[in-house]
């Protein structure tokens, strides 16, 4: 089922001074806003009131049990966090060493729950991916700023796109500027929306714990052209019932999964290794950017070896 909202022959494009106020048929020339999360999200003292009639809060049965331990991840490249003169207000995760044998690497921006200004929040999980041969660049310096006052924008991530694009990660390996993905947990998500948004460079969004929560906005899902994945926390997570609007809603030529696992909107991201979310997430980038066949069948074969339905995850895609 596709939305089509379009009171003109043609979208009308637009540069936004102030807050996008959505209208169908109008759509801004990209995916920024004066508020964090871009254009897809909402300001957050509107919180309450798209989540009041939500039965979210909580963890659930896949929660972790606490922290994890912080490890080079489980990949075949050891990783590790660091940060790069050349890419300001952010956090890099990148194998130690350069990959041998040249491998190509994906690149991935990273935007934080509640679009926080701090890199090593979500440090077990990016490390766990960097290490199956990713360069990510997330949002914020190390232990930065956590405060509201502080939150990132859609050009924050435009930022380190931009940096990846023009050869600032070399020094990490040979980094692959045709296979970008944009993606984030919460508002960070949102904010993975807003920047693939009108921008070409981006290949693929991944979505955490996270969709749309204003339904007059999903009219925007039509100018979306990368394929998409949502990984949310089953019905606690405020995700959960918006992804799959959102699901009903995108494009219909464009591939599109959803997996949820019953974590609430919190997911396994603080476990070792990112937890049960840091295999789908390699399972998933290892299926789309490298055409691995055995990743493929851990996220659409239920039977396969170590899927993620018998990881306890339910799992929905088309195309």
């Amino acid at each position: 089922m596709i939305a089509t909202f379009l009171l003109t022959a043609f979208p009308l494009a637009f540069g936004q001074s102030g807050q996008f106020q959505p209208k169908p048929g109008v759509f801004p020339a990209t995916g920024d806003d004066t508020i964090a999360g871009g254009i897809f999200c909402i300001p957050l003292n509107d919180l309450p009131k798209y989540t009041a009639d939500t039965p979210s809060g909580g963890t659930g049965s896949e929660s972790p049990k606490g922290n994890g331990v912080v490890t080079s991840g489980s990949g075949p490249y050891p990783a590790g966090m660091t940060i790069d003169p050349n890419l300001p207000k952010h956090t890099i995760y990148a194998p130690k060493n350069p990959p041998v044998n040249n491998l190509s690497m994906p690149f991935i921006s990273w935007g934080n729950g509640a679009c926080m200004m701090d890199g090593s929040q979500y440090r077990n999980f990016l490390t766990e991916i960097a290490s199956y041969g990713y360069v990510i660049a997330a949002d914020g310096a190390p232990t930065g700023s956590s405060g509201t006052g502080s939150q990132s924008k859609v050009q924050d991530s435009r930022d380190s796109i931009d940096w990846a694009i023009e050869g600032g990660g070399g020094k990490y390996g040979v980094i692959d500027t045709t296979r970008i993905a944009s993606a984030g947990h919460s508002c960070g998500g949102l904010e993975a929306m807003s920047v693939a948004y009108h921008d070409a460079r981006v290949k693929l969004m991944m979505l955490f714990n996270i969709a749309i929560f204003m339904d007059e906005k999903r009219y925007l899902l039509q100018e979306l052209k990368a394929p998409v994945a949502w990984f949310v926390g089953g019905p606690k997570d405020m995700g959960y019932l918006n992804a799959q609007k959102d699901y009903a809603l995108f494009p219909s030529k464009l591939p599109a999964f959803i997996a949820s696992l019953d974590t609430g909107h919190s997911g396994t991201y603080s476990a070792t290794n990112g937890g049960k979310f840091g295999k789908a997430a390699v399972a998933y980038l290892q299926w789309q950017f490298r055409r691995n066949e055995t990743a493929k069948a851990i996220c659409q074969n239920a039977k396969a070896q170590g899927s993620l339905v018998s990881d306890k995850w339910n799992v929905t895609y088309k195309n």
